[in-house]
């Protein structure tokens, strides 16, 4: 082959998106295409883009590890628009569930991976932490029945079921030393004795699966529906039966 021909394109990029550039190959640090991630990067330079190896590295460098098995086949279902089955557990639940999603997007968000995509069972858009996603991830054939949007915006729509943004409050007791994600995003705090503080957060669609996920070092105050909600998921992975007396 004449060299010509395997020679990149004049690329013209500033020093803002070399940066971005490097910061999304370090995304993949973690993953197995690291090395093409690294590779990527190196033909870049030779072309002249301008950056180095130690430019932009400092303490506060950003690292998101993608440790979940789920990550590479979701990523690759998403790009080739491929759907995909898998069994998720949903937080507070005793078993998993099969799930037939079309994967739009795959982002980070406070620590942990979402995929967003279009969930056929329901026949609506949802968005699933990859923690949560249990054994193998299962490419299908065929095409996507539903319309990709133009922008996906995980954080958004996670956000959402997290309760962040809503009007409505809810008053639960977190228990010292614990529960810093609701610390952070309580609107009053009060300390209660030596064991217990008194917040008040933001109550949203969604709230109670995230409390539940606190175990015994949350209590509910209210709302009521938020309270039995939780109390409810709890008794489903304890494997009790939700119709007794709620404590």
């Amino acid at each position: 082959a004449r060299a010509d021909r395997n020679r990149l394109p004049e690329i013209a990029l500033d020093a803002e998106e070399a940066a971005a550039l490097t910061l999304a190959a370090r995304v993949w640090q973690q993953a197995k295409m690291s090395g093409a991630a690294s590779g990527a990067l190196q033909k870049l330079r030779a072309a002249g883009v301008p950056f180095t190896e130690a430019e932009g590295r400092t303490a506060l460098e950003p690292r998101i590890p993608a440790r979940e098995a789920a990550f590479e086949p979701l990523l690759t279902a998403a790009r080739d628009r491929r759907p995909v089955t898998f069994e998720y557990r949903k937080a507070g639940a005793a078993a998993v569930e099969q799930r037939s999603v079309e994967p739009w997007a795959l982002e980070c968000w406070r620590g942990h991976w979402y995929l967003a995509g279009y969930d056929r069972d329901r026949g609506d858009a949802r968005v699933f932490r990859l923690s949560r996603i249990t054994g193998r991830v299962k490419a299908r054939s065929g095409a996507f029945l539903g319309t990709v949007p133009e922008h996906v915006d995980v954080r958004a729509t996670v956000a959402k079921f997290a309760g962040e943004g809503a009007t409505a409050t809810a008053t639960v007791r977190v228990r010292r030393g614990a529960g810093f994600p609701l610390r952070t995003k309580a609107l009053g705090s009060t300390r209660v004795d030596e064991v217990w503080d008194e917040l008040e957060i933001p109550y949203g669609n969604g709230l109670g699966a995230d409390l539940a996920e606190f175990g015994p070092d949350v209590l509910v105050l209210g709302p009521e529906e938020l309270r039995a909600d939780v109390i409810d998921r709890l008794r489903a992975v304890a494997g009790l039966d939700t119709e007794d007396v709620r404590a």
